[in-house]
Order: structure tokens, then C-alpha cells, then sequence
């Protein structure tokens, strides 16, 4: 056999795996479509209820992203660590508690004097200790696990394996202890962990409200000088979506965040936001910004700007394809993730 038959050979075989990547891509975007759609019908709320008492759905879309993230991610990520998700939140949060934690209260402090908030917080010199715990929101397969440096709680409404514990984030009450029974989360425990991860998590939901409420819960369930870890996809350019980044800082410094690491990697915008001991020190930052927006409606994502209230059938079929481009191929593309 020659050297070109060779490489065709090889491509040949690739192109099945490639197939099914693609169809695991369009099956999370139908899934994501239909739970949009719906909330135009029933309201977000029944919408999402809805969703979440589907179990052969749910079951589904774990499952397939599961596939996703162990069959293609993970395996590119060998040619490309540099890309993978994964490793940048492991890599910014245990550099933050290793080495910047202590850097962190001294600027904290300097903030409270710049906005006239006083500072009477004495003993913020104990660092958290390792390993570190995290609450990993919409985990699907637990891709912390592997690090040492975390104790990890994987939680997810679908678990695509057995040590995921099976809990909705946006409606699972707070309480002094964790509740779990049954391998379900019944009640989680406020200002207990060090880090909150929501790695393609908020993307999921058709509502900004949704979305403002879940980080509004991150910052209940963190430690004073918590991480809250957002990792969402695109794949424009890095200035294309910036004031989607810009007003997603801005509505998590209303519930006491200081946003102090953002990178965008090839498909994916990620972010790092601690905890203020003091939660007026960034609600005086927005104060003097005099911003006139809603500020429960500014965790947008590209496709909140699609209208999806035509009903004719062409003005279906141009939305459809908007969302299919959106979605579709980011699911697609994140090979690297």
C-alpha cells in the first residue's frame, strides 16, 4: 500500500466519527431551540419545569454530551491543552488561592476606600486550605475529579455517571447543611464552598433572569473571597461579543462580584469572579457608572437577540438557521474545549 492510499484510508475513518460529532451538535441545539421556544409559550418558568421532569430527555442530552466532551474534546485537548476549559479553570482558581489570594484582600481593601464603603472586616489573613471545594454546576460527567487539589461536589439535572449528583441549581433550596438523599441534592449549604464552577452551564437557559438567578445562588453558596468560574462559548473574534462580556460583569457586580480574570480562548469566553467580603464595594462601582438598564437582563447570550416571534413558515425557517448557526456550530467547534 502506497503512502497515499495510507492517509486516505485514514481519512476515510475519520469521517463517520466526524458525522456523529456533527449530529450530537445538532441534537444539543434542538434541545436548547425547543426549550427557548417554549418559554415564548408557557412563560420560562413552566417552561423549564417542564424540561426538567423529562426524564428520557434529559437522559438524552447527558448522554450526548458525555460523548461529546470524553470522544472529541477531550481527545483534541491532547494536541492543545492550551485550549481546554478544563484545565484554565483548574490552572487561574488554584493560582488564585496558591499565590494571589492575600494580593486579592489588599486590592479588595484599597477598592473600599476608593468607594467610600468602610472597612471594618479585621481577620481576612486565613487562606482556604487545599484541597479546595468545589460545587460543579451542570457537571454531566465530573471532569474535576482527576484533580487532586479539589473535593469536588458535581451536581447536574441529567448525571451522565453515577458519582454526579442529580440537582436543578436554579430551584434547589439553601440551608445551613448539604442535603443529599438518594443520590439527590436536596438543600445546598450557604457560604460553603470555595469555588462554583458553571462551565457551559448558563448558555442553557432561555432567559437572562434565569441566568442572573443562578449566579445570584453562586454568590449565596461561596465563602467570602469565593470563586465563581464562567466558562461560555463563541466563536467570534475576541472583541466581537465584548459588550456581552461587558454587561455580564456589570450585572454580577450588583450581587457583590469583582471580575478578576477574563480570558477568551479560541471557541470560549472564561472568567473568573470573586466574591467580595463586602458587597457594597461593587455595587458602588455600578452606582457610579449610572447604568439605566435592568441589571437582571444583562447576562445576554447571542442568541436572546434572535427574534423568534415570527410565526409564518419562511421567518421559521430564517431563525431556525440563525440558531443553527449559533448553536450548531459552536457545539461543533468545540473540539478544543
Amino acid at each position: 500500500m502506497s503512502f497515499l492510499d495510507d492517509k486516505k484510508r485514514k481519512k476515510n475513518t475519520r469521517k463517520p466519527v466526524d458525522n456523529e460529532h456533527i449530529q450530537h451538535a445538532e441534537f444539543i441545539k434542538n434541545c436548547h431551540l425547543k426549550l427557548r421556544l417554549n418559554s415564548m409559550k408557557i412563560g420560562a418558568d413552566k417552561a423549564w419545569q417542564n424540561h426538567c421532569s423529562d426524564d428520557s430527555l434529559l437522559k438524552n442530552y447527558s448522554n450526548t454530551m458525555h460523548k461529546l466532551a470524553s470522544q472529541f474534546w477531550d481527545t483534541n485537548n491532547k494536541n492543545d491543552p492550551l485550549s481546554c476549559r478544563i484545565s484554565w479553570i483548574s490552572n487561574n482558581t488554584l493560582k488564585y488561592f496558591q499565590e494571589d489570594y492575600l494580593h486579592e484582600i489588599i486590592r479588595e481593601k484599597s477598592l473600599a476606600q476608593k468607594f467610600n464603603v468602610l472597612w471594618d472586616i479585621n481577620d481576612l489573613t486565613s487562606i482556604p486550605k487545599n484541597p479546595f471545594y468545589l460545587l460543579d454546576v451542570g457537571s454531566c460527567y465530573n471532569p474535576f475529579q482527576k484533580y487532586s487539589s479539589f473535593n469536588v461536589l458535581p451536581i447536574d439535572i441529567a448525571p451522565a455517571i453515577e458519582n454526579v449528583v442529580k440537582c436543578d441549581f436554579l430551584t434547589v433550596p439553601l440551608d445551613i447543611e448539604l442535603n443529599i438523599v438518594d443520590n439527590v441534592c436536596q438543600t445546598l449549604p450557604i457560604s460553603n464552598f470555595d469555588i462554583v464552577v458553571f462551565s457551559l452551564f448558563l448558555e442553557y437557559f432561555p432567559l437572562p433572569k434565569q441566568r442572573y438567578k443562578c449566579c445570584e445562588k453562586a454568590y449565596n453558596v461561596l465563602k467570602p473571597g469565593g470563586l465563581l468560574v464562567i466558562a461560555t462559548p463563541d466563536s467570534s473574534h475576541a472583541s466581537y461579543n465584548s459588550i456581552i462580556m461587558k454587561n455580564w460583569k456589570i450585572s454580577l457586580s450588583n450581587l457583590g462580584f469583582w471580575r478578576i480574570k477574563y480570558e477568551k480562548l479560541t471557541h470560549i469566553h472564561c472568567m473568573v469572579f470573586r466574591k467580595c467580603s463586602l458587597k457594597q464595594i461593587p455595587r458602588n462601582w455600578l452606582h457610579s457608572l449610572n447604568i439605566k438598564n435592568n441589571i437582571e437582563d444583562l447576562i445576554t447570550i447571542p442568541q436572546d437577540s434572535r427574534n423568534y416571534g415570527k410565526t409564518n413558515e419562511t421567518s421559521k425557517t430564517i431563525v431556525q438557521r440563525e440558531d443553527d448557526d449559533i448553536v450548531a456550530n459552536l457545539f461543533s467547534e468545540l473540539v478544543n474545549v
